[in-house]
This record gives C-alpha cells, structure tokens and sequence, in this order.
C-alpha cells in the first residue's frame, strides 16, 4: 500500500463543520501553518503559511465539532488524499486534503482538558446507539482519571 502520511501543526482556521447526510457523518476544516526560522541577522521570521483542509469521519467528525475552534492550535496526522466534488454549477474540482487519523490541542501553546467519549449503547441498559455520545461513563469509574489525578501537578506561574 503506498499511503502518503503527513502531520501537520498549525492554527484551525475556522471552527469545523459537521455534515450529516446518507453516507457517513464527516467534518471538515482548514489548518494554516507558518513556518518559522531564525533570519541572517538572528531574528525570528515568519515564513510563508500553507493552508491544509482537514477532513474527519464518524465519531472524529462529531468530536471534532465539539471540541476544535477556529484559533486553536492544532496537530493533524492524516493520509494525504485527492478529494474531488462538483459545485452548485456542476463544475468539477479537486484538491488534496488530509484523511485525519488523529487531531489533538496542541499542548505546547496552552492548557488542555480532555473528556473520554462512549456511545450511549455501551452503557448499561442504554437503547440502541442513535450516535450520540457522552462524556463518561455513567456510575464507573474511569482507570485513566484515577492515574491521572495521582500524577497530576499543581500549575505554578512565575
């Protein structure tokens, strides 16, 4: 299989959006990445800055639309992929965009929270799935929280 996987950090820029249709759930946005360096006389630049759309499928897709906005820093990894669509002209297009794999907060440019999602229908005695998910699991207690509060540091400012 010849895949081309790509990361990508940058800043969302717009908040993004879900599309629910007859297919599969997806949400998509765009990534603009700069590329900074250190210039001749020693001084940070800006380079040029690329744009990426991102696109998400499923579950991604809806955690994505409750979770990113536009502003936030972001990294994406994803397999690069042609997407090719028509407008309400019936014009034909396309363009590359990044099958996301994995989307996260960039922690390097700030404070992150994270919430553990489930389908309704793994909870105990919850109706079929209709896709909706919560936050956590209701009455259980999660592992991961546990080993997180025992390493977790008080923030200190200087």
């Amino acid at each position: 299989m010849n895949d081309v996987t790509v990361t990508v950090s940058g800043f969302a820029g717009n908040t993004p959006a879900l599309h629910t249709g007859k297919d599969k759930d997806f949400a998509m946005f765009r990534v603009a990445s700069t590329r900074r360096y250190v210039n001749d006389v020693g001084d940070w630049t800006d380079g040029s800055t690329l744009w990426f759309t991102v696109k998400a499928w499923r579950t991604a897709a809806a955690n994505l639309a409750r979770s990113v906005r536009k502003g936030d820093p972001v990294v994406v990894t994803g397999r690069l992929e042609l997407d090719e669509w028509e407008d309400a002209d019936g014009k034909a297009h396309t363009g590359l965009v990044i099958a996301a794999t994995s989307v996260g907060v960039d922690a390097t440019k700030g404070k992150v929270e994270f919430s553990r999602v489930v389908h309704q229908a793994a909870l105990p005695g919850a109706p079929a799935d209709d896709g909706g998910l919560v936050a956590a699991r209701a009455g259980e207690t999660d592992p991961f929280d546990i080993e997180a509060e025992a390493g977790r540091r008080e923030l200190v400012t200087a």
